[in-house]
């Protein structure tokens, strides 16, 4: 029933329109949040996404609905600002649907409500997933332009990796603490029950000293996924490697605004090794 702008337009007409929220977004490893509009309850988070091989996604999350976006996307939004802007500062007055970008996934459009220009972002495979921002959400959105895609670089580059890393260590820690069972699990219901019931300091004691830990964020979000790794590897599917060095792939550098200050090609891969330095060393 939470369809599109389209599709609810025909049944506020039949006045047989029901309101139900979209499923709650999904948790995500290692998420970063940005305040948009703290009265309003709008944010934005930037996080490792669970469902995707844990790529950086961006969640644009507002009081009743949610919407994912791949961090590209939101470059393509920021690279599109200046028209956006100009746009729902207008006057705000009767019109047709403004359509500024559009993907297979995802699209950017404009809406009169209560009285004020919005941009809509609403997904095209997630039913019911679209958020409304004004002028001000999209001011701020814009000062934080910086910062969000210095934190996509750093989660997409530096803490991926690692993630990674522990969710393959985790898998072969499972599979020598299930050997000592008398009976292993064995459907996905009791694997899950046995991997949520690991002691996280048994597990802790494999991670290297120096390395981020991210052990107890897996247990607690990513249990389902350990336990659909576990039954591949049991039925002989997967090797027990989870990803090759080859298949962990890294996001390209942010192309700024034309509002932001501009960077070259050249500008930006010197930025994202000079992000890498400083997390390094930090």
């Amino acid at each position: 029933m939470a369809g599109s702008f389209a599709n609810n337009a025909a049944l506020y007409k039949n006045k047989t329109f029901t309101y139900l929220p979209p499923a709650p977004p999904a948790d995500l490893i290692d998420c970063s949040n940005f305040i948009l509009d703290f009265t309003g309850r709008k944010f934005l988070n930037v996080g490792l996404d669970l469902a995707d091989e844990f790529n950086t996604i961006v969640q644009v999350i507002t009081p009743s609905r949610y919407v994912n976006m791949p961090p590209d996307f939101l470059r393509r939004i920021f690279s599109l600002m200046g028209n956006i802007l100009s746009f729902i500062l207008d006057l705000p007055q009767k019109y047709k649907r403004n359509l500024f970008l559009e993907t297979e996934i995802i699209s950017l459009s404009s809406k009169l409500y209560k009285g004020e220009n919005m941009l809509v972002i609403e997904s095209k495979t997630q039913d019911g997933c679209r958020v409304l921002l004004n002028r001000a959400d999209l001011m701020k959105l814009q000062y934080l332009e910086w910062c969000i895609f210095e934190t996509v670089v750093r989660k997409s580059t530096i803490i991926r990796p690692v993630v990674i890393k522990q969710f393959d260590m985790f898998l072969n820690y499972i599979d020598i603490e299930s050997a000592k069972v008398d009976s292993p699990p064995k459907t996905p219901e009791e694997m899950v029950t046995f991997i949520k019931n690991i002691s996280d300091e048994s597990v802790f004691s494999k991670i290297p000293k120096n390395d981020v830990n991210f052990i107890s964020q897996l247990k607690m979000h990513a249990s389902s996924q350990l336990a659909e790794r576990w039954a591949q590897r049991l039925s002989g599917k997967m090797s027990p490697e989870l990803f090759t060095e080859s298949e962990v792939r890294f996001i390209s550098p942010p192309q700024y605004s034309s509002i932001s200050p501009m960077l070259s090609i050249e500008e930006d891969d010197y930025s994202v090794s000079r992000v890498i330095t400083i997390y390094k060393f930090k």
